[in-house]
């Protein structure tokens, strides 16, 4: 007995109608299935080629050859180089920076909440400090235009908001400026990480919680009260200053300059 499914095809055979499409659609659409997972691994590979060379120096080829999937997926799914960065960038930032957007919104943050949330943020994320000086704050920096649009220029408002409403309530000194006040906690906040390659080592700045709870507390301390010495605290008198070897009795910031010009 001949065993028919082994015998040649008399002719070729044919496929349904429409299913060459289907096949067309499927190299350059995976299916649902598959979807989530082609997406997670793109996601993963630009992730760590971002943040390890910058976002000029790695191509959409490179992510698809990391990821294992075609680089045409990149446009597919995040609308090219541009959106795929974006989306990393939005996943990468913690929750906290919704809750104080939150707060700003409802004109219900304190300066010490928004100073908590601006340093607990930073300290939670040390590639954020590599990534603004890298991308957004050197001359032409790729980042700079979306950085700014997506959390500088939509966070400033909110937190000026939110401080002239405590200004409002009496809780904030009403003659300072607002504006002023926000580039005061900014900075506060966001320099000791910023520059953490020279702070670490002068200052002895870290990532750690013990390190974040203690500037915290302290800078808190130091933005509600100042420098100033406490009402009824003992004055203390400081040892005095050894003179500066371009000084002299009566000598004036002129004078200096004077002799410093002859010297030369």
């Amino acid at each position: 007995m001949v065993n028919k499914a082994l015998q040649p095809a008399a002719g070729p055979v044919r496929e349904p109608a429409g299913s060459g499409a289907r096949k067309r659609r499927g190299r350059g659409r995976p299916r649902a299935a598959s979807a989530g997972n082609v997406r997670e691994r793109l996601l993963h590979a630009a992730r760590e080629l971002f943040l390890r060379y910058g976002y000029r120096a790695v191509s959409s080829r490179q992510i698809g050859a990391a990821a294992g999937v075609n680089f045409a997926m990149i446009r597919y799914y995040f609308g090219g180089k541009p959106g795929l960065y974006r989306e990393i960038l939005q996943g990468l930032l913690p929750p906290q920076l919704h809750e104080f957007e939150a707060w700003a919104e409802a004109g219900g943050a304190a300066l010490p909440e928004i100073l908590s949330n601006m340093v607990g943020m930073w300290a939670a994320n040390p590639w954020v400090a590599g990534f603004v000086l890298r991308e957004v704050l050197v001359p032409g920096g790729p980042m700079r235009t979306m950085f700014l649009r997506e959390f500088p220029e939509r966070l400033a408002p909110l937190v000026e908001r939110a401080v002239r409403a405590q200004m409002r309530r009496g809780t904030v000194r009403s003659d300072l400026d607002p504006k002023l006040l926000v580039l005061s906690v900014v900075s506060l906040g966001i320099f000791p990480f910023l520059a953490f390659a020279l702070t670490s080592r002068v200052f002895g700045v870290r990532h750690d919680e013990e390190f974040v709870s203690r500037f915290l507390a302290h800078t808190q301390e130091l933005l509600a009260h100042g420098v100033a010495p406490a009402a009824g605290a003992p004055p203390t008198v400081a040892p005095p200053a050894a003179p500066h070897p371009n000084s002299a009795p009566g000598a004036s910031v002129h004078g200096v300059i004077a002799r410093t010009r002859e010297r030369q």
